[in-house]
């Protein structure tokens, strides 16, 4: 067997990964931002850890109001997750734009996505930079899922937004579950 080199894109090597959607809001202005490199980080304190550059309209709000949520979609707004991923929040709204509808956090100023499966309401934790992104450390101040997609962890009837590379997205084979 012959291997290749795999220089610049070797994050895609460790995808497809689970696409979310990370809201943010400072003052009157909110966005939605896709995000791939995201990982639960603790239990205990309840951490995530993604990764995002500082040049995008989410770092900015997220910074400065030092909260933010974690909406996790389904495969059907696929579509949704690339537009708001190839649009910038400092020239158009995300929400008007995608058709995704805000609703309002538990915990949260930042809104929440109704059209998502799961919400993880977070406050920032950390931030520092690796490269060239930030790592954001956020504490999980409440998680919620709706009723009917989750029971400690997804029911069929729920197939994820897998992100593959670039405007690739893939969704879970419910069909090859194994149990072992």
């Amino acid at each position: 067997m012959k291997f290749i080199e795999v220089e610049k894109d070797w994050p895609f090597l460790i995808h497809p990964s689970l696409a979310v959607l990370l809201t943010a809001k400072f003052q009157k202005k909110d966005t939605i931002t896709p995000i791939a490199w995201i990982s639960p980080l603790s239990g205990d304190p309840p951490l995530l850890a993604l990764a995002l550059k500082e040049t995008r309209f989410s770092y900015e709000l997220l910074s400065k109001s030092k909260e933010f949520g974690i909406n996790i979609p389904s495969f059907d707004l696929a579509e949704k997750v690339w537009l708001c991923g190839t649009n910038t929040g400092r020239k158009v709204d995300k929400f008007s734009l995608s058709g995704l509808t805000r609703m309002p956090g538990k915990v949260i100023n930042a809104p929440l996505i109704k059209e998502c499966i799961a919400f993880l309401e977070c406050r920032l934790s950390a931030d520092q930079v690796f490269g060239d992104h930030h790592l954001i450390v956020g504490e999980v101040l409440k998680a919620i899922a709706k009723e009917g997609f989750f029971a400690n962890c997804y029911l069929e009837n729920f197939s994820p937004c897998l992100h593959l590379r670039k405007n690739l997205f893939l969704k879970a084979d419910w069909k090859s579950l194994k149990e072992v």
